[in-house]
């Protein structure tokens, strides 16, 4: 794994810590004046995202030299950039741009507070990805984490208490049982805490004689999982995000969500022997499972919020199946298809959190039953959605195209009916995200909307929101009409991963008891 970014580290230190610094200020500060405020923190969200966008380009990132030359340490963490965590570090970048503008553009309690928090949970899960300490990794993401309670708590919707209650329970429990794999994967490596970075794991985990017990490796994908939301772990999901504000729905299912499946790929895939046996077996049938039954429940929702929350999920199935299918047999085409759908669904998951709030706040309602001919008086929601709908069932031209059909076409060494299984969730996804644009924007206006629009007239989104909503769909077109900008940076670090898991998945099995 030598292809590491030749980058200035000062500017990735900057775009990590710049929200972080900004939102204490705010939180510290609560008596700023709004103008002045809401300035400041667009500065946090802003230069971020300019910052993570342009080490993706060419003209800033090469390759070629160790990534040990390349970390700028701070406060004992170790930050730089990897092929794979420099398209998710940008794309976490401009989610939280379009969810730090839908956050300005509401009308909040404490807002200086809450705007604060929003920079706290954007700085750590920047820091997720631009961290290659395993320790500050784990760290960003417990600090992201503690902001998105806290903010589900206060400013949530309706069933709040509950849903910030079970996200908390599960995501503690899901990050202990992974820190605790990789916990024995340190000693086992011989790592100290301030030693234990991604390279230096494994090289460790692939000295002669080294090898973890099965039980290691599946506390760890399993904790990695219930974090990512893999069935049967994944029922705090769809309440969480319902129930959450709408720039923190788009920041975790968008972003955070894929520091599990990041730490599946760094940790897990590579070192752990996950792609024979049981295990794999396991693993297999659970993003099946992912895949299927979640995709079934998304039939049966009515209200568009939640359809959305559990679309996502329901989308991390075919991410697992391209994780498994490069642990099972070696295709790195799985992997590589994997880290590109988990850029396009961030992307698609927090355009479709966006709209969907705007159409909430025009109707007071999610409920399929109480909208209906709502394209008549917002023509550019119902366009923006429509877009956004396009994207994540993977129409081409949108990101999650090129994934898609990367996975299946990584399966295509696999039995038929597992081809046949997968492929018909394309039009499983398709039903039931039509039926839902179909039931919120066409067909005759609702008595709902009717009397809404009697009491207090509304009009179409306004800037902010199409702003935020170009942003998002504007990147997921730009890497679906080319989308080497991603592959360019993943695919020497994919066929170095898969070649690294299938050397491990080869050496001789030690007795689990080791």
């Amino acid at each position: 794994m030598e292809t590491s970014f030749a980058l200035n580290p000062t500017l990735l230190v900057a775009a990590i810590f710049t929200p972080i610094i900004i939102g204490l200020i705010l939180i510290s500060l609560r008596n700023l004046s709004r103008s002045f405020a809401s300035g400041f923190a667009f500065v946090g969200f802003a230069l971020p995202a300019l910052i993570a966008v342009w080490l993706l380009l060419p003209c800033a990132a090469t390759y070629g030299s160790p990534l040990k030359e390349k970390l700028a340490g701070v406060w004992g963490f170790y930050f730089g950039l990897n092929g794979i965590s420099a398209p998710l570090l940008a794309m976490t970048a401009i989610v939280g741009l379009a969810a730090g503008i839908k956050a300005l553009n509401q009308e909040v309690e404490s807002r200086n507070t809450y705007l604060g928090l929003i920079l706290f949970m954007f700085g750590g899960t920047l820091g997720v990805f631009g961290t290659q300490n395993i320790i500050g990794f784990y760290f960003f993401h417990e600090f992201a984490l503690i902001p998105t309670f806290i903010l589900t708590l206060f400013w949530g919707g309706e069933g709040r208490r509950s849903a910030a209650m079970q996200m908390a329970i599960y995501l503690t429990v899901g990050a202990m049982l992974s820190l605790a794999g990789i916990l024995i994967a340190m000693q086992a490596a011989d790592l100290s805490w301030g030693q234990a970075t991604f390279d230096l794991l494994l090289i460790g985990l692939h000295q002669p004689g080294v090898q973890l017990p099965v039980a290691t490796a599946a506390i760890t994908l399993f904790g990695f999982g219930t974090l990512a939301s893999l069935f049967p772990f994944h029922s705090w999901a769809a309440p969480g995000y319902s129930a959450a504000p709408t720039p923190v729905s788009m920041l975790h299912a968008g972003a955070l969500k894929k520091f599990g499946l990041y730490g599946i790929i760094m940790i897990a895939v590579a070192s752990m022997s996950i792609g024979t046996g049981t295990l794999s077996q396991w693993f297999l049938w659970c993003a099946l499972a992912n895949v299927v039954i979640v995709g079934l429940i998304c039939l049966a929702q009515r209200d568009l919020k939640q359809l959305v929350s559990w679309s996502s999920v329901a989308h991390m199935g075919p991410i697992f199946l391209g994780l498994w299918v490069c642990t099972s047999s070696g295709n790195a085409a799985g992997l590589d298809a994997a880290i590109f759908l988990m850029v396009a669904h961030g992307l698609s998951c927090a355009a479709l959190f966006l709209l969907a709030n705007g159409v909430r706040t025009r109707t007071g309602t999610y409920r399929f039953d109480e909208l209906g001919g709502l394209a008549t008086r917002t023509p550019v929601l119902a366009a923006f959605f429509v877009a956004a709908t396009m994207a994540s069932v993977g129409l081409p031209g949108f990101g999650n195209f090129w994934g898609e059909v990367g996975i299946f076409l990584s399966l295509r060494a696999e039995p038929l009916w597992l081809q046949a299984l997968v492929a018909s969730t394309i039009i499983v996804s398709a039903i039931y995200s039509l039926r839902a644009v179909a039931n919120v924007f066409f067909g005759p206006t609702s008595q709902n909307i009717e009397d809404q629009f009697k009491q207090a007239p509304f009009g179409d989104i306004n800037w902010a929101e199409r702003f935020a909503a170009v942003i998002l769909l504007g990147a997921s077109l730009v890497i679906g009409f080319a989308p080497s900008i991603i592959t360019r940076h993943t695919n020497a670090e994919t066929q170095g991963l898969t070649q690294i898991s299938q050397l491990k998945t080869s050496q001789p099995a030690t007795p689990s008891a080791q």
